[in-house]
């Protein structure tokens, strides 16, 4: 149930799976990731230590506004970097695709490969991202890093093979 505090920030109460029900009120919503399939935030609990933040699932979560608000934040930062590459990269008479910051530094995690190509011998992949509208283009480079089980499920389900052994049995 969101409410207001003096300060004007919204808040939430969430509560333990325990026999005694506790309730926490979360005073601020930090990071966000994906683990094991599910949407988790880093919670800032009210009157408690940085030391005591938690990651909570967002089904256990009640703060909807709160989430509204860090995921907005979170866009515009990366859009307002991602404006400035590339008016710096205009002014330089660049390609601002060299320049614009890809998405996982930005904490957006990949949710598929929609499609690989090659422009100019370099290999990109068009890739979804879970937080954001539109689909982003990531140089292969970034991606076999930050994505690779992505990337190798993508070859083996892009690619065609031939069964080594009966080339040569037969």
């Amino acid at each position: 149930m969101d409410s207001e505090v003096d300060n004007g920030e919204s808040i939430s109460v969430v509560s333990t799976h325990s026999d005694e029900t506790e309730e926490y009120i979360v005073e601020k919503i930090l990071d966000r990731r994906h683990y094991m399939g599910q949407v988790q935030y880093l919670v800032k609990w009210l009157d408690y230590a940085d030391e005591d933040n938690t990651w909570e699932s967002d089904i256990d979560l009640d703060c909807h506004s709160l989430i509204k608000s860090f995921e907005q934040k979170s866009l515009k930062r990366s859009q307002d970097l991602n404006n400035l590459y590339e008016t710096k990269a205009k002014r330089l008479k660049l390609d601002p695709s060299l320049f614009v910051d890809n998405p996982f530094n930005h904490g957006f995690t990949a949710q598929e490969i929609l499609r690989g190509y090659k422009n100019n011998g370099e290999i990109s992949f068009l890739i979804r991202f879970w937080q954001l509208d539109q689909p982003q283009e990531v140089p292969s480079e970034i991606a076999y890093v930050e994505i690779p089980q992505m990337v190798l499920k993508f070859y083996e389900n892009h690619c065609s093979f031939q069964d080594y052994l009966n080339n040569y049995i037969s």
